[in-house]
């Protein structure tokens, strides 16, 4: 009677991760790790030996895998709207003034740990204005890119005659992005801020970007002289 085969270990069962999915993971947790160095303290001072040491990686690695500090902190921002995109899109929305509506609830919705995404944008902005700073360029077209995604459902928003085509879209857009990120900075500062209330407020003025405006008056700065002996008005 033919003996039976000894069952092979369950490790050897297990498929082996290709050269792509290593390297994958590699970046993701090089990312992790400079994102939260960042929200600690900064990107200024940090190194890319140290976020390979962070990540369980070797000093060096950082550098074959992005190149420069620029390089990974230009991948941490791209990473940072990847995540918050994702987001977006478990709560899809119609594209005009639903999609700007649900962009907000998002944004204020999320738990406590994802702040740290947050947390690290803002610090990296305000770095960004330091002179010579290598992250002016990486964040202002970070800011751009979002602004513009802003700008597009609100000039999809004024084709469905959803919002009064009096509305400046590209400059809304930047007025949009500036209050979700100037709220969030108070927050992180002084957690006392209610942002439930933020939030409804800001979307009651989203709403009203539906209001038809009123014709502006317009002055030529000519002041105009009466005649003599009118009464004063």
């Amino acid at each position: 009677m033919p003996r039976p085969l000894p069952s092979r270990p369950a490790a050897a069962l297990v498929r082996r991760r290709t050269q792509a999915e290593r390297r994958e993971e590699a970046e993701q947790k090089l990312l992790e790790a400079a994102l939260q160095i960042v929200a600690r303290r900064g990107s200024v001072r940090m190194t890319l030996a140290e976020v390979g040491e962070a990540a369980g990686y070797s000093r060096g690695l950082p550098a074959q895998r992005f190149g420069s500090k620029a390089g990974l902190l230009r991948a941490l921002a791209s990473s940072i709207g990847t995540r918050f995109v994702t987001k977006l899109m478990q709560a899809p929305a119609q594209p005009g003034l639903n999609a700007i509506r649900a962009h907000v609830r998002v944004y204020f919705n999320r738990r406590d740990d994802d702040w740290t995404t947050t947390r690290a944008l803002l610090v990296m902005m305000t770095e960004g204005l330091m002179e010579a700073s290598e992250l002016r360029e990486i964040i202002a077209g970070y800011n751009r890119a979002r602004a513009d995604a802003f700008e597009r459902d609100l000039r999809h928003a004024i084709e469905l005659g959803e919002v009064d085509p009096g509305v400046d879209p590209k400059a809304t857009a930047v007025l949009l992005l500036g209050m979700l990120r100037g709220v969030m900075m108070q927050w992180l500062l002084d957690p006392a801020i209610r942002l439930e209330a933020v939030r409804d407020e800001m979307l009651a003025m989203i709403d009203a970007l539906s209001t038809p405006r009123a014709a502006p008056r317009r002055s030529s700065g000519r002041r105009v002289r009466k005649p003599a002996g009118a009464a004063p008005s």
